[in-house]
């Protein structure tokens, strides 16, 4: 180890000295800060902290966004929302967020691997999303950059899965906040900056505008996108290309990426949540979720509405589900065979049969009739016979 990695490793190891943490590893380190796993010394209770990197320590912009995020986690007690456990700083002057540690993996991480989520699993996780950010605007945030990033799939004891909104560091307070929520920023970000991740930033976000809640409609239509189709709309873009259709280009619906059919009117909800219009998307979180409560309801009341493949189906029969006024109608009942209709203690009729059991019922008669007139011919021709024979002698 060379004398500068001796010297960050020391600083690294002090960095909580005088705090009530103390390191055990680092996690991970992004383009502000890094990640450690600390425990607390006095409650043993084993956390996440989140420092701001030592090159930034003197962005009083940066300082400001970290003491908004601790404000913002500090109101938001929520399911769906990570929650902080503490705010303090390090012995040389860094501010840090404590943060309970989450057991699992990033909603990026899952759809790296696994591609597209099953439609069922999109809504549910679409679901405890919106959650959060209504609570989130309940207060008056804005997140700013929803992304499968900042979203964290977290294992449950119960088997369950829960999905928590991690990183308000972008957010934004809103002037109409209510009392309670955090100071807006000392320095107000400048009309013009693009805020947030250019792949998942709303088109009044693109273009520098001031933004409300719903942008980050946008974003959770953006996510959802994401889970169904396995990529974003504008993926094949890059740089102001990308920008410029976020702000001015319609997207292709989900379905036209899924590998498994949608129906129409989740394309439709996730086209509107991806409107260029504020003013045409959902209003809220909680309009936007209740529409795809709606549509899981209506949709899985047929199990197989999302499980029927579209452009890459496997050859063979596609089932299709009719609706009831132009249902065909159902065959006509078909009797089984006597030996589907055995009684205890009964013997199994043999499926040979005779032409008479096979024949219909008036040929009875026709057969009774002939009999009777053969035998009527019969006795007139012994008649005969025997006068011809008298007739002789």
């Amino acid at each position: 180890m060379n004398p500068d990695q001796r010297q960050a490793t020391e600083q690294v190891r002090g960095l909580f000295y005088g705090t009530p943490y103390r390191l055990i590893r680092p996690l991970g380190e992004g383009g502000m800060g890094a990640v450690f796993l600390v425990e607390h010394v006095d409650l043993g209770r084993q956390c996440v902290a989140k420092v701001l990197h030592a090159r930034l320590a003197g962005d009083a912009n940066l300082i400001d966004r970290m003491r908004i995020e601790a404000q913002s986690l500090g109101r938001l007690h929520h399911p769906n929302i990570v929650q902080i456990t503490g705010f303090g700083t390090t012995h040389d002057a860094r501010p840090f967020l404590v943060m309970e540690w989450l057991r699992g993996h990033t909603l990026s991480d899952e759809l790296e691997v696994r591609g597209q989520l099953p439609a069922r699993e999109a809504l549910e996780l679409a679901a405890q999303m919106l959650a959060a950010l209504s609570a989130a605007h309940a207060v008056g945030l804005v997140h700013r950059d929803i992304k499968p990033e900042n979203l964290f799939l977290c294992e449950e004891p119960t088997g369950e899965r829960r999905l928590k909104v991690l990183d308000f560091g972008m957010a934004r307070v809103l002037p109409d906040a209510p009392e309670g929520a955090p100071d807006p920023l000392v320095v107000p970000t400048g009309t013009g900056m693009v805020v947030g991740t250019p792949r998942y930033v709303s088109p009044e976000g693109a273009m520098g505008k001031r933004v409300d809640a719903r942008a980050d409609i946008y974003g959770a239509g953006l996510v959802l996108y994401n889970m169904l189709a396995g990529r974003g709309p504008f993926d094949h873009l890059h740089g102001d290309a990308l920008l410029g259709a976020h702000a001015l280009r319609q997207p292709e619906p989900p379905s036209h990426y899924a590998k498994a059919r949608l129906p129409a009117s989740l394309d439709v909800a996730v086209q509107k949540a991806l409107s260029k219009n504020p003013e045409h998307r959902f209003q809220s979180a909680l309009d936007f979720r209740a529409e795809l409560e709606r549509i899981a309801a209506e949709a899985f009341r047929a199990p197989a509405a999302f499980e029927v493949t579209a452009t890459h189906a496997e050859p063979g029969p596609v089932p299709v589900t009719l609706p009831a006024a132009v249902s065909e109608p159902a065959p006509a009942a078909v009797p089984p065979p006597p030996s589907s209709r055995l009684t205890p203690g009964s013997q199994p009729a043999t499926t040979a049969r005779s032409p008479a059991a096979t024949a219909p019922p008036h040929i009875g008669r026709v057969i009774a009739i002939a009999a009777l007139t053969a035998l009527v011919v019969a006795l007139l021709v012994g008649l005969a016979f025997t006068a011809l024979f008298r007739g002789f002698k």
